[in-house]
């Protein structure tokens, strides 16, 4: 059985690595800061018995990333927000701590709406659910989660003509990494175009699965030229920002700037 002191320090060698995994140049110290009080959260939650044993009662985490702007809500998904690598390190976790891992452990991680001013984001910047359901609920839960996506270039350069995608969240733009001097990595563009074209902004949009609805939504990251659907021959805008978005259906075509894409799934393209 590991000591809370131990657990502490593997967190902090996990912080280190993870650290210096990311490319882009430094980041913030406070995106380590928020990785680390999200883990010690986690490892809060351990139940530890009398018998030397631990428990970890909860199979689905929940963490929500408090930005007051879409540029601030974009960093934190980007480098913050792989509900995989979170699933892995949780994982990791749990097995320092001599836990067994949860069946049909699932973690998501989505970035939220919040004033910089708010009593929640003063205090801290993220909130965290857990909850446990039935391996059986949550597997099938996890295939209706992230169905598999086919985009194709159909105008404009980038890193591959077509590609097969499974992600919680797709992100389009220019350049597969984006960094700034002060950030250093903001996100990674599973849809990579070109640095010469520079009618796609480096975040110009993004692609979701909406749980309730059953279908996939696209996000305009305020982009410069805008985000648009063609459509039976109609065209549709994106409105700007996370709030919103426009439903998808397949064989839909998404043009950023002068750059298209055709969006291709397995949902049936009913209403």
């Amino acid at each position: 059985m590991k000591s809370l002191e131990q657990l502490d320090s593997w967190i902090t060698s996990k912080l280190r690595t993870w650290s210096g995994k990311i490319a882009g140049g430094p980041h913030p110290p406070e995106l380590l800061e928020i990785r680390r009080d999200i883990l010690n959260e986690i490892r809060d939650r351990i139940e530890w018995h009398g018998d030397g044993k631990q428990v970890f009662p909860f199979n689905g985490i929940t963490i929500q990333l408090a930005g007051e702007s879409a540029e601030r809500r974009a960093l934190l998904e980007g480098v913050l927000g792989n509900g995989r690598e979170w699933e892995e390190t949780i994982a990791s976790l749990l097995k320092e701590a001599g836990c067994r891992v949860p069946a049909g452990l699932r973690v998501t991680v989505s970035a939220v709406e919040e004033p910089a001013s708010s009593e929640r984001a003063i205090r801290r910047p993220f909130h965290i659910e857990f909850a446990t359901r039935k391996p059986e609920q949550e597997s099938q839960a996890a295939r209706l989660v992230r169905p598999s996506v086919k985009l194709t270039v159909v105008r404009g350069e980038a890193d591959s003509s077509e590609y097969q995608l499974d992600s919680e969240r797709i992100n389009l733009g220019r350049l597969k990494e984006v960094t700034s001097d002060r950030d250093g990595l903001r996100r990674r563009n599973h849809v990579a175009f070109a640095e010469t074209e520079t009618t796609v902004s480096r975040e110009h949009a993004y692609i979701q699965y909406d749980i309730a609805a059953g279908r996939f939504r696209l996000y305009d990251c305020t982009s410069q030229r805008g985000t648009r659907v063609f459509r039976d021959g109609r065209r549709f805008d994106v409105p700007n920002g996370p709030a919103r978005g426009f439903q998808l259906r397949p064989g839909d075509e998404i043009h950023l700037g002068d750059a298209r894409v055709r969006f291709e799934t397995g949902l049936s393209d009913q209403p």
